[in-house]
């Protein structure tokens, strides 16, 4: 492309130098043309008499025996019409441009000549005088400074779009940096950081889309085998007690609110962040009762022989979701029993529960994890509802802690 843009400039250059300087001499043709055409009507009405006309450098002349004998032998010669020299010396004349109308012999007048000479009235005279080298090298520049500016004006454009072509072919670049296109201030620029807003808006509802599906098809596995079984047990034991089956339809049951917290948890972080919190109920709950309520569902279920040490300390009054509290909560507790030894530490002070987890040496080291893939969602619920989560190792011992701060605290930390 740049090579045709440089082809191109130097036709044009070529062209413009050759037809400059001919629209100036066919613009000085007609004009001396048209002067010659109303000396000629002049002539005319004046009866074809010789002597000097209004035009400077016109004249006519009826009788060759009052001019040179070499002019008047080269005017004798001479075809009737008009006729143009220049650059070319005539005898007896001084001047090289010279415009020579013939009226040929009748029968009243003899042959007859109007000579008009436009010497030095010419814008362009000859090939190699100074005027036309002008007007042709002025041409040439024109030409030649449109060309540059064309190439650098194409390449500017060409790097541009290889720099948005560049962008387009790479992935996100690291946090903090812009690609070449996004630095840039024009057009190119401004679609470069569209495109980069537009493609991180995308990346993340696909990230959020594979991490919805990654985590439904694992954390809702627990409570549909729950649920299962049950039913089995429900199917399997006909005569059992009412007691009994009450006790296994209230794990049918537990199982299925457990699924409808998280299937509600993980849509939620499946949409784009919004600062309202849209489709989240907020009230006041009791973080204690809360986590003897899971406990309770749950132990008996996942842990039987499960043994709680509780430490109190204040009411545990948060206000916010309960369903997702009981999402985030149900998840590391339910984990906690199943990872460990099934020995927890509960201590709920205020606004923050921080759980202990005993696990066997012989599994502490692959362990790290102890709290079961989940912490991973619980960090993502957390940190959307401006709640704090942290979690951390102690031989073998491990340990989390949650911190439910109020809506007040939870703006302040954020600005």
């Amino acid at each position: 492309m740049m090579a045709l843009i440089g082809a191109f400039g130097v036709a044009l250059a070529l062209t413009y130098a050759w037809v400059l300087p001919r629209i100036v001499l066919d613009a000085e043709d007609r004009i001396f043309g048209q002067q010659l055409e109303r000396l000629r009507t002049e002539w005319a009405r004046q009866g074809y008499a010789a002597g000097a006309l209004s035009a400077p450098g016109a004249r006519a002349i009826v009788d060759l025996r009052a001019e040179s004998p070499e002019l008047a032998a080269f005017l004798a010669e001479l075809a009737p019409g008009v006729h143009e020299f220049n650059d070319d010396p005539l005898p007896g004349l001084s001047g090289t441009e010279l415009l020579i109308a013939v009226e040929a012999a009748t029968e009243r007048h003899p042959k007859r000549w109007l000579l008009y000479d436009v010497t030095g009235m010419e814008a362009l005279e000859g090939p190699w005088r100074p005027e036309y080298l002008l007007a042709v090298g002025g041409g040439l520049l024109l030409a030649l400074a449109a060309t540059v500016v064309g190439l650098l004006a194409g390449r500017r454009v060409f790097v541009a779009l290889e720099d948005l072509e560049r962008l387009l072919s790479s992935g996100p670049p690291p946090p903090g940096t812009r690609s070449a296109a996004e630095r840039r201030e024009d057009e190119v620029g401004r679609i470069a950081r569209v495109w980069r807003e537009t493609d991180g808006r995308l990346r993340a509802a696909l990230d959020r889309e594979q991490r919805f599906t990654r985590d439904a098809s694992h954390e809702l596995r627990t409570p549909i085998a729950t649920a299962r079984g049950a039913v089995e047990l429900l199917r399997a034991e006909p005569d059992a007690s009412p007691e009994r089956r009450e006790e296994l339809l209230r794990r049918v049951d537990t199982a299925l609110l457990e699924m409808g917290d998280l299937v509600g948890a993980f849509l939620w972080l499946a949409r784009a962040p919004e600062p309202e919190r849209e489709g989240l109920d907020r009230e006041e709950f009791s973080l204690t009762a809360l986590v003897e309520r899971i406990l309770a569902e749950r132990a008996t279920i996942l842990r039987p022989d499960a043994r709680v040490h509780w430490e109190r300390r204040g009411e545990g009054r948060v206000e916010g979701s309960e369903r997702l509290a009981t999402v985030v909560l149900g998840n590391l507790l339910g984990n906690a029993l199943v990872h460990g030894t099934g020995e927890l530490w509960v201590s709920v002070e205020d606004t923050c529960i921080t759980v202990r987890n005993n696990v066997k040496p012989s599994r502490a080291a692959r362990e790290a994890q102890s709290f079961g893939f989940g912490r991973t969602i619980c960090s993502d619920l957390c940190a959307r509802f401006g709640w704090r989560l942290e979690s951390w190792q102690r031989e073998n011992d491990f340990f989390v802690r949650v911190e439910f701060r109020r809506d007040s605290e939870s703006a302040a930390s954020r600005s």
